[in-house]
């Protein structure tokens, strides 16, 4: 019987697909809800230049409705197909340190995307310190939103 349970254990870690890693389990939570980056709520998943941006939108569109995200930073875009994105979404991770950097590409509305996704280390949770689209050519950290 044990050794049917081993043979088992086997076939199933090798048919299983790759885990993702801490920071990218971070990063699926914007694909999983596509609405979670405009969520006050999870707010505590950011850090740094992002968590700085999006309190600033939140400011501007409080004070007079100053609109500083006119797209989805996770898709690169204003609309999207989350099915499509869900059923091609991958994730690649890649750590140093307290530092991660995970790329999600996926296709939408049948258009490659790739977006760049940083991460830090801090208190032992991956949080969400910048977001870049290379072929947009905008990066987070870089926007001004006043």
């Amino acid at each position: 019987m044990l050794k049917y349970l081993v043979v088992l254990s086997m076939f199933v870690a090798a048919t299983a697909p790759a885990a993702a890693g801490d920071a990218s389990d971070v990063v699926r939570v914007f694909y999983d809800d596509p609405a979670a980056l405009s969520d006050p709520g999870k707010r505590a998943l950011f850090t740094g230049p992002a968590l700085n941006f999006l309190n600033a939108a939140d400011a501007a569109w409080d004070r007079d409705e100053t609109v500083c995200i006119d797209f989805g930073f996770a898709v690169d875009a204003q609309d999207y197909d989350d099915a499509e994105i869900l059923r091609t979404l991958q994730l690649d991770e890649t750590v140093s340190g307290n530092t991660a950097s995970v790329i999600a590409q996926f296709d939408n509305f049948g258009q490659p995307t790739r977006i760049e996704w940083t991460l830090s280390k801090d208190a032992g949770s991956w949080l969400v310190s910048d977001i870049a689209s290379e072929a947009n050519q905008w990066r987070v950290s870089n926007m001004v939103c006043e």
